[in-house]
C-alpha cells in the first residue's frame, strides 16, 4: 500500500522555482506555506488586489482553490473590504463552478473576478521579484498577494518506484486502487488516478 501524495513540477513555469515560494506562497501544503499566506493577507492594505492563481488538471483537490477563494473574500470583506481578489484559472471551468459563482455573487458582490484560461487566466511566466504574472493573453498582472499553486504530480516516491504514467500519476483499477503499471502494489490518495 502507498500513499504518495504529490510534487509540484516547477519546470511547468518559467521564472517560478521551489525558492520562490517564499515570495508567493502555493499555501498547497500545511505549515509554513498557509502560514506564510495568512500573513501576507493580513499584512496587506485595505484595497489591496490578491490573485490566486489554480493549476490545470489533475491536481490535489479540485475545489480546493476555489474553496480558498471564498475563505479569503470572507475575510476581505470582514477586514479589508476595498480588496478584491483575481483568479487567473489556467482551466476553462471548475469544479462544481456553477455553486461557487452564485455564492460569490451572492456573498462577495464585486470582490471577486475570475478569469478562464481562454481569456487571459493561463500563466506563461511568473516573476517573484515584483510579484508579476505573465498570462498566455494579455498584458502582465501585479498584486499584494499572490498565491501561486503550481501544477502537480504524483509524490517523488512513486516515481522511483516506477508507478507513474507519462502524465505523472499513479493509474489504478479504481474498484481496488491495484496499480495498472505493477500488480500487488496499491496507491491511494491525491497520486493515483
Amino acid at each position: 500500500m502507498l500513499s504518495p501524495g504529490i510534487n509540484f513540477r516547477w519546470e511547468d513555469v518559467e521564472g517560478m522555482t521551489a525558492a520562490d515560494e517564499q515570495d508567493i506562497p502555493h499555501a498547497w501544503q500545511g505549515g509554513a506555506q498557509t502560514t506564510l499566506l495568512r500573513d501576507q493577507l493580513t499584512a496587506m492594505h485595505d484595497g489591496g488586489t490578491v490573485i490566486i492563481a489554480p493549476p490545470d488538471n489533475p491536481f490535489r483537490c479540485p475545489p480546493g482553490p476555489y474553496e480558498r477563494v471564498s475563505l479569503i473574500a470572507h475575510y476581505l470583506k470582514q477586514h479589508k473590504p476595498r480588496s478584491k481578489i483575481l483568479i487567473l484559472d489556467a482551466k476553462d471551468k471548475f469544479s462544481k463552478q456553477g455553486l461557487f459563482m452564485q455564492a460569490w455573487e451572492q456573498l462577495y458582490p464585486g470582490i471577486i473576478e475570475w478569469v478562464k484560461g481562454s481569456d487571459g487566466g493561463r500563466i506563461d511566466r511568473v516573476d517573484a521579484a515584483t510579484r508579476t504574472l505573465h498570462p498566455e493573453i494579455g498584458d502582465p498582472v501585479t498584486a499584494d498577494v499572490i498565491n501561486f499553486i503550481p501544477p502537480q504530480t504524483a509524490g517523488a516516491i512513486a516515481h522511483a518506484a516506477g508507478l507513474v504514467n507519462n502524465d505523472g500519476w499513479c493509474p489504478v483499477d479504481q474498484r481496488t486502487f491495484e496499480s495498472k503499471i505493477h500488480k500487488h502494489i496499491h496507491v491511494i490518495g491525491d497520486a493515483s488516478i
